[in-house]
């Protein structure tokens, strides 16, 4: 049996990428299955874009919703998983993927059933040729870093491997992994949300990796997804609870006092 894709893609503001974005995925050389579209509080012409491209189902959620947010409401509304081969393709309003990246991630699942997330190269946006972000992983402090940023690609990571954790555009997840682990902790509204998620599906036992040769666009990184700028003080008080956050979740329950 295929396996079934969904996409799902969350706009919030995103009304001047949700053009390339859509017509990104209908260009897929292995198309989604089913779309899954949800407007997050927009108040620009986002809604009207994603209900102009006719997808199977179209949510509006009510106010504003961070992106895992979005998507776990959308879910609540949802039809149920029609088989345990469902997967989820997660996908911001700036996530426009190259004509193959579904079929990439794909092929890197269908190969290896242990394989519960794959993520694809985030390419910049406005530099189409330097990769904005490949794997995240953790210093031994605990800080959240990407193993590849800001970097010319010149397939120089083009070896496919598991990973501590990948970002959330782009991403595919078995639909029902996502489910049993409650999705992206609503904590954590943009930075490590993906790479907390990450981590609890690989203490749950699935592998996640990084699939180099699906590319998808990324105008900035996640605290900027439906604003037009973050403050660096802003950045770093939303980095550092982060950090903080995850020591307190990750940790043992006898150790929590010690934090």
């Amino acid at each position: 049996m295929q396996p079934r894709v969904i996409a799902v893609l969350v706009a919030l503001n995103g009304a001047g990428y949700l053009p390339r974005t859509l017509a990104a995925i209908a260009a897929q050389t292995r198309r989604p299955d089913s779309t899954i579209f949800i407007d997050s509080g927009s108040t620009d012409g986002s809604a009207a874009l994603l209900a102009a491209s006719d997808p199977t189902q179209l949510v509006r959620t009510p106010g504003r919703r961070s992106f895992g947010g979005a998507i776990a409401y959308a879910l609540q509304v949802a039809p149920p998983a029609e088989s345990d081969d469902e997967w989820m393709w997660l996908l911001g309003h700036d996530n426009a993927p190259d004509p193959k990246a579904l079929a990439a991630l794909l092929g890197a699942v269908e190969v290896a059933p242990s394989v519960a997330i794959a993520g694809p190269k985030l390419m910049r946006l406005d530099e189409p040729d330097v990769i904005a972000s490949f794997g995240e992983t953790l210093t031994a402090l605990g800080r959240s870093v990407s193993l590849v940023e800001n970097e010319l690609d010149q397939a120089q990571h083009d070896i496919q491997a598991d990973q501590l954790g990948v970002a959330a555009g782009g991403m595919l997840v078995r639909r029902t992994v996502f489910t049993a682990l409650g999705g992206f902790d609503p904590t954590l509204p943009s930075i490590d949300a993906a790479l907390d998620f990450s981590v609890r599906a690989r203490l749950a036992g699935h592998r996640v990796v990084g699939v180099p040769s699906a590319r998808v666009t990324s105008a900035g990184p996640p605290e900027l997804f439906g604003r037009r700028s973050v403050s660096v003080g802003a950045q770093n008080r939303i980095r550092r609870f982060a950090q903080l956050h995850r020591r307190l979740v990750w940790a043992p329950a006898a150790a929590v006092p010690l934090h």
